[in-house]
């Protein structure tokens, strides 16, 4: 039987993936990740950890052919003030996604 334990750490939290019965010989095998939230990529780590945590438990999230499928990912806040910058960034990715969705249009 596989056991996922998380445990909190200082700077994020620490999981463990416990199989008490490796390969079916019987054996016991630990599995330790340590995801730190306070580096300078937090939000990155925190999706992986997100991430790991569903695919550890083996939960469904749909593929590229679904029409629902579940994304963990970082987005704006609703009262974020982006600069220029990022402003025009995001409006090139959303011209971008707009040209290939308009493209599936006249398909």
């Amino acid at each position: 039987m596989i056991n996922i334990n998380i445990e909190p750490a200082d700077n994020g939290v620490i999981k463990f993936i416990i199989d008490d019965n490796i390969n079916g010989a019987g054996e016991e095998h630990i599995t330790r990740r340590v995801y730190d939230f306070e580096s300078t990529n937090a939000r990155f780590t925190q999706i992986k950890f997100l991430n790991d945590l569903i695919l550890d438990l083996g939960i469904d999230t749909g593929t590229d052919l679904d029409s629902n499928k579940i994304r963990i990912e970082a987005a704006w806040g609703n009262h974020y003030a982006p600069t220029q910058h990022e402003l025009k960034t995001r409006i090139k990715i959303l011209e971008l996604e707009l040209k290939k969705l308009n493209g599936l249009i006249n398909e």
